[in-house]
């Protein structure tokens, strides 16, 4: 009986797992409040996808990436916030997404899928 209880909680980890290192989509994202204005050049960044657009009432850039460590991605690195010269408030990673901002709460929105 120990063993079907350790196989079942061994499954249960890797749902969990596997539900946390999930892709997110562009129709999920829309799902959740991100409005798409323009196409972005998503190649020219190494991304899958990208798109400008709203959420959370601020201006956003949302891109889809396979790069599994995004926050030391080339790209994500050369984005500055909070400085004179900087376009952006805000940037965020979450799972398969990096999102810029020109405020806070759009990252917070991303941060709850």
């Amino acid at each position: 009986m120990h063993w079907k209880l350790m196989i079942s909680s061994c499954l249960f980890i890797l749902t969990a797992c596997e539900q946390n290192n999930a892709k997110l989509t562009f129709a999920e994202l829309e799902a959740a409040g991100f409005e798409k204005y323009q196409q972005q050049f998503f190649q020219l960044v190494g991304a899958t996808n990208a798109w400008s657009g709203s959420w959370a009432n601020e201006e956003v850039e949302v891109y889809t990436v396979d790069d599994p460590d995004l926050e030391n991605s080339a790209f994500y690195k050369s984005i500055r916030t909070n400085r004179p010269d900087s376009t952006w408030n805000a940037k965020c990673v979450h799972k398969n997404v990096i999102m810029l901002s020109k405020g806070e709460k759009a990252c917070e929105q991303l941060a709850k899928l």
